[in-house]
């Protein structure tokens, strides 16, 4: 005789409302995790919220077209300056909790294709304006960089 075990109706009504509960969740893009090799002080990064009829083209989050060897540049004890000269004018400058942040959106051409990444890329600066970091928000990013 072949035995099948059977969930007891209470397990079965709580794993099928977990799983209604979980289907109707949507996926919110503020659970990207920070990844500890592209951004290891977990800076911030404001995320683009859209409502449908703001879905066309262009598309909503847009960067300057870039060259991923010039980043290479961007090195602790540079001043603010040196920074303008070698990435331009930051889209956006505001306090953050390790000093003066500066932010950018830069477009890079993916390797072996026609299609672009956009990346967010963070500049912060000490007390003295001096770099004290640069990161990016999402790993892709760090690794288009030449090694």
């Amino acid at each position: 005789m072949n035995k099948t075990p059977h969930a007891s109706p209470a397990v079965a009504t709580f794993v099928l409302a977990a799983a209604l509960l979980g289907a109707a969740t949507p996926a919110v893009a503020r659970d990207n995790p920070v990844d500890p090799v592209s951004n290891p002080d977990k800076l911030d990064y404001r995320d683009v919220e859209a409502r449908r009829p703001d879905f066309k083209e262009p598309f909503l989050r847009d960067g300057v077209v870039s060259r991923p060897e010039r980043f290479r540049e961007i090195k602790p004890g540079l001043n603010q300056a040196q920074v303008l000269a070698v990435l331009g004018q930051a889209l956006k400058q505001q306090r953050g909790a390790l000093g003066t942040e500066w932010d950018y959106h830069f477009k890079f051409q993916m390797p072996q294709s026609a299609n672009y990444l956009v990346c967010q890329y963070k500049v912060v600066f000490d007390d003295s304006q001096a770099v004290r970091s640069a990161v990016w928000r999402r790993r892709q990013c760090l690794d288009l960089l030449p090694r």
